[in-house]
């Protein structure tokens, strides 16, 4: 332990401060008896060492402060007017200093009050935040233990408080080490964690616990940024840890029962094909067999009868990856890019300006953007320039796509994303399904003649600038 450490251990004791005060009391009101009884005039007795006692009393005591500072003023007064030499004009020397020494203990008192509501305040807030937090100071002493962490780890505040060394790593890894908030008062956050992200100032991480949940472990997120004093130096760090085990299960519970789900309906699709395929088969056969129109025409029912479940399998197998994978933060540049790449723009100028733009959306973005440059890219359009562009709204962010061809009719646009008989689950109405998962609306607002103009939708916080 070093001499500062020790210091705060020793005045943390009440007991310690108020012998502390009382013996810088005696001390001083003594010295300046003495140094009167020795003949010293009372204007010539420091003011200074009169006002150590009363500061620290004041600081430690406030609500004691100014009566404390007056006794003491009072105790000088007195002991100045009984053994101080004769001098001229006396009490216009003493009374002053007198009212000086109330002055000071009534101001530390009432700074250190509001110090003290502002640090109480400040307690309360960390003390009732919903995750589990903890604040160490420059020499990583913990200067801050909720009462969450408290239940997260089975250790009391009043064991962690003004522990350093690594302690308050124990409880949750078994062993002292750096946490995120060291990392980041080191300025290397991405050392101890393997996936460190930042969003703002604030360091976020994922690992395992395995001393958390009764040494069962359990699944960490980890949150942390520094402190900064009114004149934004770096005082300290604040890190919050959040339990996402359950949230972890239940995802990996939902991705294996898509996963079967995904693995029956692959089976269902392989045996309808097959009996399709027999269907087929057969009404092949009874076409070429009969020549009744009658049969011949019932013959043809059934075959458009049997298409319709063809498409119908074929809609399925489209769709099984849909939701498959939970939505995330997707830079929208990247991934348009990504879709136009998979396409042939032969004669047709790509521009794309949504640099920067992030959307939480279905990682089956790309798949909307594909859909969007085909439309953009059929020879019955005639474009020759496909644009990419994001308009910031009050309701939200608008992701442009709009090319220079024949456009679409109005008579069209309202049944462009709704089921059809033809193409159901595919193009527009598929782009529409992917969408609507996290919220995004699309629609068409070109005019027919100048080109086609697709806005996706995003709600305010659906996206955001990096």
């Amino acid at each position: 332990m070093n001499a500062g450490d020790s210091i705060n251990t020793y005045f943390s004791d009440r007991r310690n401060r108020t012998a502390t005060v009382a013996g810088l009391t005696v001390l001083t009101l003594g010295g300046s008896l003495f140094g009167m009884i020795l003949g010293a005039p009372a204007n010539l007795i420091p003011a200074l060492l009169l006002s150590i006692p009363i500061i620290l009393a004041s600081y430690w005591y406030p609500r004691r402060g100014t009566l404390f500072s007056a006794c003491i003023a009072a105790a000088y007064t007195v002991t100045a007017f009984l053994f101080s030499p004769p001098v001229a004009h006396l009490a216009l020397s003493v009374l002053p200093r007198a009212a000086l020494l109330i002055l000071v203990g009534g101001v530390v008192a009432f700074l250190s009050t509001r110090l003290r509501e502002s640090e109480q305040q400040m307690n309360q807030i960390i003390e009732f935040l919903p995750d589990a937090t903890f604040a160490i100071d420059l020499e990583g002493r913990v200067i801050a233990w909720n009462h969450a962490i408290e239940d997260m780890t089975g250790v009391k505040k009043d064991a962690m408080i003004a522990r350093g060394d690594h302690e308050y790593a124990i409880p949750i890894y078994g062993e002292r080490r750096a946490l995120l908030a060291d990392l980041v008062l080191q300025g290397d956050p991405g050392s101890g964690y393997p996936s460190v992200r930042r969003e703002g100032d604030i360091f976020i991480a994922e690992a395992r616990a395995p001393h958390l949940r009764g040494g069962r472990g359990a699944q960490i997120r980890f949150a942390a940024t520094t402190l900064l004093d009114h004149e934004g130096r770096v005082t300290g760090a604040i890190e919050s840890i959040r339990d996402i085990t359950d949230e972890v299960m239940m995802e990996a519970a939902l991705q294996n029962t898509n996963r079967q789900l995904n693995t029956l309906s692959g089976i269902l699709r392989t045996d309808l094909s097959n009996r399709l395929a027999v269907l087929y088969g057969h009404l092949s056969v009874g076409a070429m067999k009969f020549d009744d129109l009658e049969v011949l025409s019932f013959i043809d029912d059934l075959k458009d009868a049997a298409n319709g479940i063809q498409r119908q399998i074929e809609i399925s197998r489209e769709f099984r990856n849909i939701g498959t994978s939970p939505p995330a933060w997707i830079p929208v540049q990247q991934i348009a890019r990504n879709a136009a790449d998979t396409l042939s723009f032969a004669g047709v100028s790509l521009e794309i300006w949504v640099e920067r733009l992030e959307v939480f959306a279905d990682p089956h973005l790309g798949t909307v953007f594909t859909h969007l440059f085909e439309n953009s890219l059929a020879p019955a359009t005639g474009a020759t320039r496909v644009v990419v562009t994001y308009h910031l709204r009050p309701d939200g962010c608008a992701i442009i796509v709009e090319d220079d061809g024949t456009g679409i009719p109005d008579a069209a646009k309202e049944g462009l994303f709704v089921q059809k008989e033809k193409g159901y689950g595919r193009g527009l109405f598929l782009a529409h399904e992917i969408l609507a998962i996290t919220g995004i609306r699309i629609r068409e607002t070109g005019r027919f003649g100048a080109g086609a103009r697709f806005e996706l939708l995003v709600p305010p916080e659906g996206y955001r600038i990096i």
